[in-house]
């Protein structure tokens, strides 16, 4: 199937939002989408790291964009009737700023990263709410993010042109380009005169100052490179609406003012560290007064002592706690303490002279109930399937316990 090449009108001017195109193919694929191809389009298909538009073509909304072999396919909702020839198509403008103002963006702060520390700008990603680029560099420090930042910022403040033309191989050795372009035909150029030479093949606006701000949020080390975080244009502006909403909502929460926020936040760290503390000891106290008198309950079995209690539900970790106080304190005690609730949990602990491995018997209990669980020979626990309550892991604890003493 042979199909003219689609005129790309996004490339003669990416601010036109409408036009009218004329039908030269439409196929089902085996996924049973519809795709349809035209004699020009202002739809951008999916490529160079910006996403596709979307919109309508007549009624009927465009899904993805995709261009194979010179001709650009529109995925649309449901196909075309055999009566529409010619139809009006009309871009998400929104869409297609957002992405334009990203995009040159992008070109300006890897422009200002290479000026400012030759750092080569190795990959890019125009994602949803933020985008990214990776860096050829080791390292990247505050100072240095905020210098590349500013400068960058001051080239959208100049408000400089933007140009974007086609150009022959041979031409390419007149410009200063930042990156080899990666074809030998159609080569586009996107230019910051006197500042970024870059091949392209994305829509930009035709001044920086539509760019926006830019705002650097944030980097991190990644296959020995730097990926960095950025916004541009109206998402930072809706991220700062967002941030200095919320740091007004948080003032008011801490009754002060911006400027006081640290110092609030840190009297709070401190009265919460505190109160932590003072919970700590008082919990201690409980424990010791529970350790306290589950001792005075014990039973004698043999010339060891044994402890047992059922509670309805408790963290494990508060019963690993006062196990180990019991058996810190009796040398010849077995302790098991078994808790229900949301998750059937059981922790088995014994003092130095007890002369029974702790792992050993939560490794006999376990069958039995459908557990999994481990452990040392001082203290080891469990946790139960469902279907066992409690009562029965009590039970079936006694047992493989006797049986154990009994070999």
């Amino acid at each position: 199937m042979l199909i003219s090449a689609t005129t790309k009108l996004y490339y003669q001017n990416p601010y036109w939002r409408e036009c009218t195109a004329t039908v030269l193919h439409q196929v089902t694929d085996e996924f049973q989408k519809n795709w349809v191809a035209f004699d020009q389009t202002i739809f951008y298909p999916t490529g160079g790291g910006q996403p596709h538009d979307t919109g309508y073509i007549g009624q009927h909304k465009v899904l993805d964009v995709e261009e194979r072999e010179g001709v650009v396919w529109h995925h649309i909702e449901s196909p075309l009737t055999s009566d529409q020839k010619q139809i009006q198509m009309s871009i998400d403008w929104d869409r297609r700023f957002d992405h334009m103002q990203q995009h040159a963006g992008q070109h300006i702060l890897s422009a200002a990263f290479a000026d400012e520390y030759r750092a080569s700008t190795i990959g890019f990603h125009l994602g949803q709410e933020t985008c990214t680029i990776d860096l050829d560099i080791k390292e990247l420090s505050e100072e240095m993010a905020k210098e590349v930042e500013a400068y960058a910022n001051q080239i959208v403040f100049e408000n400089r042109d933007i140009i974007a033309r086609f150009v022959h191989e041979e031409e390419l050795e007149k410009y200063p380009l930042r990156k080899k372009p990666t074809v030998e035909e159609d080569i586009r150029l996107v230019i910051i005169p006197d500042f970024d030479y870059n091949p392209c093949g994305g829509t930009h606006p035709n001044r920086t100052g539509e760019v926006g701000p830019i705002l650097i949020l944030q980097w991190e080390k990644h296959k020995g490179h730097i990926r960095l975080e950025f916004t541009v244009g109206k998402r930072t502006v809706e991220r700062l609406h967002h941030k200095h909403a919320l740091l007004r909502q948080v003032s008011r929460l801490l009754q002060t003012n911006e400027a006081g926020l640290q110092e609030a936040v840190l009297r709070l760290q401190a009265e919460q560290k505190e109160l932590a503390d003072e919970l700590l000891q008082v919990k201690e106290a409980l424990f010791s007064h529970e350790k306290d008198m589950l001792i005075r309950q014990a039973e004698q079995l043999d010339d060891r002592m044994l402890i047992t209690q059922r509670y309805e539900e408790r963290p494990l970790s508060e019963l690993q706690k006062i196990a180990q106080l019991i058996t810190g304190q009796e040398a010849n005690a077995i302790v098991l303490l078994i808790t229900g609730g949301a998750k059937q949990q059981f922790v088995c602990a014994c003092g130095k002279e007890a002369d029974v491995e702790m792992n050993t018997w939560v490794k006999r209990i376990l069958p039995r109930v459908e557990g999994k669980g481990g452990g040392n020979a001082l203290i080891a626990q469990g946790g139960a399937a469902s279907p066992y309550n409690p009562d029965q892991i009590h039970t079936y604890a006694r047992e493989e316990l006797q049986a154990l003493l009994e070999k």
